[in-house]
């Protein structure tokens, strides 16, 4: 899991402080399979009415998005969930940067290929 949140949110000092939330909010959702905004705000004990509240909670739930977390809107209400083909993506576009700028000819690499 550490490994996991480190991509996510890094291994600043500062980002370090939101692994511990972050874990939660992982294991919270892959418990439920979706979780509502609201639901979620308050399992963290964070008031969204508040803009202090609402930042620490985007700051905790943002760097997901793109990596491991789905959003999806149902009329006025926000719904996430966690998606592990997102996380595919993620890791694929990693590994073919990784290729570009890391062998000296990746065209000519054996290896798998890039899909």
């Amino acid at each position: 899991m550490d490994d996991l949140l480190q991509l996510i949110y890094g291994n600043h000092p500062k980002s370090m402080k939101l692994h511990a939330d972050g874990q939660k909010i992982i294991n919270f959702i892959r418990d439920k399979n979706e979780v509502g905004r609201e639901e979620l705000a308050q399992f963290l004990n964070i008031d969204l009415n508040s803009q202090k509240g609402k930042k620490h909670f985007y700051n905790l739930v943002s760097p997901m998005f793109g990596k491991i977390l789905v959003s999806e809107r149902r009329g006025k209400a926000v719904v996430y969930h966690l998606s592990y083909d997102m996380f595919r993506v993620y890791l694929d576009t990693i590994r073919r940067k990784a290729k570009y700028y890391l062998l000296k000819n990746p065209a000519e690499e054996k290896g798998e290929e890039d899909q």
